[in-house]
C-alpha cells in the first residue's frame, strides 16, 4: 500500500506548475518534477491482478492455484501523468489510437496496423 494519496500527488504537480514553461528556474523544476516521479512510482508500482506480486520483468505468473504465461500488471503512479499535471509532458496518445483514453503507450491493441 502507498504511503502517498491521489491528494498528495495533486498538490505536488500544483506546486510545481506554478512557473511558466520558459522561466529560468523550469530547468530546475524539470529535474524535482522527475525525482517525484521517480519517487511516487517506486512506492506505488503496478501490480499483477493474478498473483498481487509487483513483476519486474515478465514471465510465469504463479496466481492462486492457476499458472499464467505472463504476468497481468494493473494500476500503479503514473509518472507522465504526473509531469504532465506539473505542466511537463502531454500526455496525447496516438492519433491513430481506436481506444482513446489509456495508461500507457498505444499497442497493436488499439492502432490495428501497429505490430508490437
Amino acid at each position: 500500500m502507498s504511503r502517498y494519496t491521489k491528494q498528495h500527488y495533486e498538490d505536488v504537480a500544483r506546486l510545481l506548475a506554478k512557473k511558466s514553461p520558459n522561466h529560468p528556474a523550469m530547468i530546475m523544476v524539470k529535474a524535482v518534477c522527475e525525482d517525484f516521479a521517480d519517487l511516487f512510482a517506486a512506492d506505488n508500482p503496478p501490480v499483477c491482478i493474478h498473483c498481487g506480486q509487483s513483476p519486474v520483468s515478465s514471465g510465469l505468473c504463479l496466481g492462486g492455484q492457476q499458472q499464467y504465461l505472463n504476468h497481468e500488471v494493473k494500476g500503479g503512479f503514473n509518472p507522465k501523468q504526473f509531469l504532465a499535471a506539473c505542466g511537463l509532458e502531454t500526455t496525447r496518445p496516438d492519433p491513430r489510437c481506436e481506444v482513446g483514453s489509456h495508461d500507457g503507450p498505444c499497442t497493436s491493441a488499439c492502432i490495428p496496423e501497429r505490430s508490437d
